[in-house]
């Protein structure tokens, strides 16, 4: 068996290196992977490769993940039941949230609606033991109750006027995709994605020091909110390009550009899309 390392990047193949990897040794995998939906005619993303190719990757992550473990994956519509079939032929794994990162550009069509969603898939080893921590956002209360002539719930934020309140996340993501322009997350890879979307998903399913494994890491994403979230990591990549890129990236990372999981900033997310 391959003897995996924490914080850790590994160039190479992920079917290879997945299946020489220790069973139940994973806490949790978040992973972008091929979607299989033709993107731009990439040799990676033929359609007819889905069943073969997602089959063979799925069959390993559930083996590694700890009993407790689950995994969150990106994936195209398309392709998201065929996804949860494949997933219970190797686990009675439990769908327990299906949730949507709403892009602030999507994939244009001549013959379709423009596409503006990217789906995220999360699956549970265990369908009643496994880890789960509750995160709150501040939002704007638009109608706010009051009971005995006093606030039920909500609060007046004195910095920008509005009533707001802390209330249960929802599973509809808002951040901004990665920018060529942009100074703190600059975009190398067409499918990249935001870091703090990732040190959500990491942050609600598993617990600090504990090992979170992406078997296409790309340019590095995920190592990155790991690091900013204190889990460790392994990331897998076979692209020399982008696996040069993550290395790169993470020697030369200035944690200060991606601080601790912030809940101010989803405040703040929320009260600009409340003012569109």
């Amino acid at each position: 068996m391959f003897e995996h390392s924490m914080n850790n990047l590994i160039f190479g193949n992920a079917f290879d290196i997945l299946s020489n990897i220790e069973s139940n040794t994973i806490d949790l995998i978040v992973t972008d992977p091929p979607y299989h939906i033709s993107y731009q005619n990439a040799t990676w993303d033929k359609k007819d490769e889905f069943y073969t190719n997602t089959e063979q990757w799925v069959k390993e992550c559930i083996r590694i993940l700890k009993p407790h473990g689950s995994m969150w994956s990106f994936m195209g519509y398309q392709n998201v039941i065929p996804f949860i079939e494949i997933c219970n032929k190797y686990a009675t794994v439990q769908l327990d949230n299906w949730s949507i990162w709403a892009r602030n550009k999507g994939r244009g069509s001549t013959k379709k609606l423009k596409s503006l969603r990217e789906d995220i898939i999360h699956v549970t080893k265990h369908p009643k033991i496994h880890t789960w921590n509750k995160l709150s956002v501040c939002r704007e209360v638009i109608a706010p109750y009051v009971k005995d002539g006093k606030p039920r719930g909500w609060i007046l934020d004195n910095e920008t006027g509005k009533r707001i309140r802390w209330t249960g996340l929802g599973n509809v993501f808002w951040y901004n995709a990665p920018q060529h322009n942009s100074i703190a997350e600059k975009q190398y890879h067409p499918c990249q994605k935001p870091v703090m979307l990732i040190q959500r998903l990491i942050l609600l399913s598993s617990n600090p020091q504990e090992v979170v494994l992406d078997p296409f890491m790309g340019v590095g994403t995920t190592p990155i909110a790991c690091i900013t979230t204190n889990r460790n990591y392994i990331g897998i990549e076979n692209d020399s390009k982008w696996y040069n890129i993550a290395k790169d990236k993470i020697e030369n990372l200035d944690i200060t550009k991606f601080s601790q999981y912030n809940l101010w900033t989803d405040h703040q997310i929320n009260l600009k899309k409340n003012q569109s």
